[in-house]
């Protein structure tokens, strides 16, 4: 008999699935349930058997009744069954889930995991855990998301449903209640954030999930927008870009300030230009001047705003309240 093709791989997961729950099931209803014909399932039937070794059985109730059951309630599906590439790949797969904490389905993935590892030999794990051992993922620290939270975000979404809680506003230092249409739940650099619409102010806005307490899914519908993409909404570095007009931003930059900021792309919209002294001129189109200031400021004396005004006012602001806050810092 041959190997079997992905479809009839995938019936073949789930029949032995349904014996193994104790449900029984006869050729019939396999049929009926896969919607095939009976002498396909007679064939899965018959390499489950005789290929993987399964110890099946009839299990008679009466003249006309009866399913398939395990003689070995035991047993597992063979080695064999599952490629070392495939569980060195699902393995890796496993130190993301754990860089990324809080996600959803997160326990029952690593439960899968280790029920798989049993049907490996011990000379196969070894080999695997020695190439799982060369790559590791390491994301910013960030403050932990419950993944009940996310669940409860992502039931709502795939529902369309708004939700509801409040949201901590670190400027102002008080919880605020709001309401929200969600557009995508997204996972970045190990953060979660909602993307959508908040109703209160009718805007497009990201918000952190980590900030929110008390999340409710409310019986109100809403459609995700047709110009709403994830891919545009990720294109900006400096934030999500959701609404509003962007600035032009033209920053310049020399000595190892030059040459780092070189080395990567900041933006879809981005142009580097080298000036003949060594100097770059950085050109980018973006809406999140508050959070690209922190990232200028940071460069220190290297870096020059040459527009717009309005950016050189909060990098200004924000370096006036920061000798305001360490005085011992203030020019002499």
């Amino acid at each position: 008999m041959g190997e079997p093709n992905k479809t009839a791989l995938r019936r073949i997961l789930e029949i032995d699935h349904l014996i193994r729950d104790g449900g029984n099931p006869s050729s019939t209803e396999l049929a009926a349930h896969f919607e095939v014909t009976a002498r396909t399932i007679y064939r899965d039937l018959a390499y489950l058997r005789d290929q993987l070794n399964a110890p099946l059985a009839w299990h008679r109730q009466s003249d006309t009744i009866g399913g398939y059951y395990y003689t070995d309630p035991s047993y597992a599906l063979p080695a064999n069954f599952i490629r070392r590439q495939e569980m060195t790949g699902l393995l890796l797969a496993g130190k993301l889930v754990e860089v990324a904490k809080g996600q959803p389905r997160g326990a029952a993935f690593f439960t899968l995991v280790q029920r798989l590892r049993k049907l490996l030999s011990e000379d196969d794990l070894l080999i695997i855990d020695n190439e799982v051992s060369a790559f590791d993922y390491v994301a910013r620290r960030t403050r932990f998301t419950s993944s009940s939270s996310v669940e409860l975000a992502g039931h709502a979404l795939r529902n369309r449903k708004q939700i509801t809680g409040s949201l901590y506003i670190p400027e102002q230092e008080r919880w605020e209640r709001f309401s929200f249409e969600t557009y995508n739940l997204v996972n970045l650099n190990g953060a979660w954030y909602l993307l959508g619409r908040l109703i209160e102010k009718d805007e497009r806005r990201a918000v952190p999930l980590n900030r929110v307490r008390g999340l409710k899914e409310t019986e109100e519908s809403y459609s995700v927008p047709k110009d709403f993409t994830l891919s545009e909404a990720l294109d900006d570095a400096f934030g999500f870009n959701l609404s509003g007009e962007p600035y032009r931003v033209r920053l310049r930059f020399r000595g190892q300030a030059a040459q780092l900021v070189a080395e990567r792309e900041w933006h879809a919209s981005q142009r580097l230009l080298f000036e003949p002294d060594g100097r770059l001129t950085l050109t980018l189109q973006t809406t999140h001047l508050e959070e690209l200031s922190r990232w200028v400021i940071g460069f220190g004396g290297e870096v020059e705003v040459l527009g717009p005004e309005v950016l050189r006012k909060i990098c200004r602001r924000r370096l006036t309240d920061f000798i305001a806050t360490n005085p011992a810092l203030a020019p002499q």
